[in-house]
């Protein structure tokens, strides 16, 4: 297994149809891989992780919220261990194919059942409640973990309105973060759409690996979180940077009356002993700004 994998040929074991679903020889790869003697799968979709296991001979549970698999709540519910014959343990290994956002795939009232379950992430509106479920969802099945067990998450991006919604970069990671595999994607439903604008299609997507290293009560956890910079108050902003910025803001022209006031705002103007006649001598160096009349200042952008 490498740190990029592709499956042009889907292999055998579960649906095709479903949407969403896995190739099988990924869970080939993973199980030989990691050699792993009890494998979890609690978002299971049509049985793929199941049909791979029992064709190595790996004992394995494989549960969903769809109750054609035992109606298991990933969100709630205690989740249930392997049945290895003589007893029941956790698994040692669990891999997760949790829904993507922005309801780019629906599962509940679509893929199965009539009507949408409310705690189907699939149909979140709401890009942060999305994220915030499926931490929830990777906590509890990382929590079922023994020391030493790995949590597999394969997690897709989506794009709307311009916009990359992607779930590696905003879901929490729990233990230790092993490896991030990219895995190429084929046959989607998508790749039979036409999309207008400056639309990258995306045919990939990440297999994250969780390692549980520490037992039993505390779990490192890395998240992200959202922010915004202010320019003016960077310190390490350069003059023309500043000018840049504060014109752009302006609509792109100005007396230099009305850019004197705007930079005024600005960190670097506060520790200059002139700020006036930096402005002034940095407008007349720099070819990107132009006099467009006495006393008035443009910035020259790309059409």
């Amino acid at each position: 297994m490498k740190s990029v994998v592709s499956y042009p040929e889907r292999g055998t074991g579960g649906r095709n149809t479903y949407r969403g679903n896995f190739s099988p020889k990924f869970v080939e790869d993973v199980i030989n891989f990691f050699k792993p003697d009890a494998v979890g799968d609690y978002t299971v979709g049509s049985g793929t992780t199941i049909d791979v296991c029992q064709a190595n001979k790996i004992p394995c549970i494989g549960t969903d919220l769809n109750p054609a698999f035992g109606g298991v709540n990933l969100l709630k519910d205690d989740l249930p261990p392997v049945n290895m014959g003589s007893h029941s343990k956790m698994p040692t290994l669990i891999i997760l194919h949790p829904p993507y956002p922005q309801k780019m795939v629906l599962y509940s009232g679509r893929q199965w059942g009539k009507v949408p379950h409310p705690d189907d992430p699939s149909h979140y509106e709401n890009y942060q409640d999305f994220i915030r479920a499926i931490n929830r969802m990777h906590y509890h099945a990382f929590l079922t973990l023994p020391k030493g067990g790995r949590l597999i998450t394969l997690v897709g991006d989506a794009k709307k309105k311009g916009r990359l919604y992607s779930m590696v970069k905003d879901m929490a990671f729990f233990g230790t973060l092993e490896q991030i595999v990219v895995k190429a994607q084929h046959n989607c439903f998508s790749d039979s759409q036409q999309y207008s604008g400056k639309f990258i299609p995306i045919v990939h997507e990440y297999a994250v690996i969780m390692r549980k290293d520490s037992c039993c009560y505390e779990t490192r956890v890395i998240t992200v979180s959202e922010t915004a910079y202010d320019t003016r108050k960077y310190q390490n902003l350069s003059w023309r940077q500043a000018v840049r910025s504060a014109l752009r803001n302006l609509g792109g022209k100005s007396e230099l009356s009305r850019l004197y006031a705007e930079l005024e705002k600005f960190f670097v103007t506060k520790k200059h002993s002139d700020p006036q006649a930096k402005v002034r001598e940095t407008l007349q160096k720099s070819p990107e700004f132009q006099s467009a009349s006495r006393g008035v200042w443009s910035i020259q952008e790309a059409a």
